[in-house]
């Protein structure tokens, strides 16, 4: 376009015109905002009435295995605000002051069961969860349960309505020789959450039968061999499940379950399967002589899949240490080789018990199998976090994330015995009222 002695002239004029005209507005809006100073008000984030403070406290920091001591944790609308609220006016917000406390992240116990199979008591399963949450233990997977009743609770604690652990829970699949052992035994019928798999079964609408019933994964229990096995755990990712099962499939074997690339394998006394010596597996066995055995187990194959898919050994040593006490020789190495370790019981609750099996987990993780101390709290935070496919939610204290915390009256640090002296539990950036 050709150029005339006007033009800078004209566009000059146009800059003051508009300049008027948003002066203008920005005057009415600040007049229309003085006049409503309510809406003002809805302008600052976050409002203090919303906000939790814990005061002067000592928070772990999980990843690092270190505390930020004396830190201001803010605590609005459920999530960690902030872990350093520098802010001196806290005026109506609630400030608890924990001087000389510590703060963790809520416990996982990541393998649990909270129903019957079957004609499951709501209540009983409502009971079990607050014992958890009354205990520290935030969050639970439950690996094999009623369906139908576990998603019942997670929708009822999730929305408010009742109180106790966030439950996360497994469709169980396995195969016909599970079920029926060739004989037809299996009358009932199957469910979305307990589900027949074969080489014929249409994996995808399994899968999606079960993303339906709202489990979170699925657990592959037996009857799977070695070339079903990964089309099952790929099928299962496809559709967003976590993919859950036990380390012998009968007739997978440890190596062909930790090759499938499930993501979480169950029970470190299955690993019996990997030996050859056959008097290990006589009854009267002394220990001395198991324990021999056990040492002399190459679990480095083993234990190089593991890591190398990612995959999470869910050891479960309280179902089994008083028949096979040679586990906690057996987690040890495997320990020392770098796999990671899920805290799971998989018990079921005695709620007349002064705290949960969880803590004997971890403390055998200490005291029998080698675990330093912020290997067994990673084991029941971070990595279950992982479990249920929650790590970006829960399982660290960092900022944005759910407010599922524990204060302690002592170091879990110095004592791993520490998780009992609890003196305050936070749910969901709520203080827990405990009995």
């Amino acid at each position: 376009m050709e150029r005339r002695w006007w033009m800078p002239l004209r566009f000059h004029l146009l800059n003051q015109k508009c300049m008027k005209t948003t002066l203008k507005s920005l005057i009415i809006i600040a007049i229309f905002l003085f006049s409503n100073p309510e809406l003002l008000l809805a302008t600052k984030m976050p409002a203090d009435t919303a906000l939790l403070i814990l005061k002067n406290v000592n928070v772990l920091d999980i990843n690092k295995g270190r505390y930020r001591k004396g830190r201001n944790v803010a605590i609005s609308q459920g999530k960690i605000l902030s872990i350093d609220y520098g802010r001196k006016n806290w005026k109506n917000a609630k400030v608890v002051d924990l001087s000389g406390k510590y703060l963790i992240p809520g416990l996982i116990d990541g393998h649990v069961h909270v129903t019957a199979q079957t004609k499951n008591n709501i209540e009983n399963t409502y009971s079990h969860l607050n014992y958890y949450l009354q205990h520290g233990v935030t969050s639970v997977r439950d690996a094999s349960g009623d369906g139908a009743s576990l998603l019942e609770a997670q929708r009822a604690i999730n929305s408010g309505k009742r109180q106790g652990a966030s439950v996360y829970f497994a469709a169980v699949m396995a195969g016909d020789w599970f079920y029926n052992r060739g004989i037809n035994l299996h009358k009932e019928p199957y469910e979305p959450w307990r589900q027949l798999v074969t080489e014929n079964t249409n994996l995808d609408s399994a899968m999606k039968e079960a993303k339906a019933c709202g489990a979170t994964g699925v657990k592959l229990y037996h009857s799977f061999d070695k070339v079903l096995l990964p089309k099952v755990v790929a099928a299962a990712k496809q559709h967003g499940l976590k993919t859950w099962g036990h380390v012998m499939m009968y007739p997978a074997n440890p190596m062909d379950v930790a090759s499938s690339r499930m993501e979480v394998l169950s029970h470190v006394f299955m690993l019996e399967n990997l030996l050859t010596d056959t008097l290990f597996f006589k009854r009267k066995m002394p220990l001395s002589y198991k324990d021999s055995v056990i040492n002399t187990l190459d679990i480095k194959p083993f234990s190089d899949i593991m890591r190398a898919n990612n995959s999470i050994l869910d050891a479960t040593l309280c179902v089994s240490e008083e028949r096979d006490p040679w586990i906690f020789t057996l987690l040890k190495k495997i320990y020392k080789e770098g796999v990671a370790i899920n805290a799971g019981t998989d018990q079921i609750v005695d709620l007349k018990s002064a705290h949960p099996r969880l803590l004997d987990e971890l403390s055998s993780f200490v005291d029998k199998c080698g675990f330093s101390t912020i290997d067994a709290l990673r084991s029941a935070t971070v990595v279950s976090a992982r479990v249920i496919g929650q790590e970006k939610n829960i399982g660290t204290i960092e900022n944005g994330k759910m407010a599922d915390l524990l204060v302690l009256n002592g170091d879990p640090l110095n004592d791993i015995k520490e998780l009992s002296a609890i003196h305050m539990v936070i749910k969901s950036g709520k203080i827990v009222d405990i009995k």
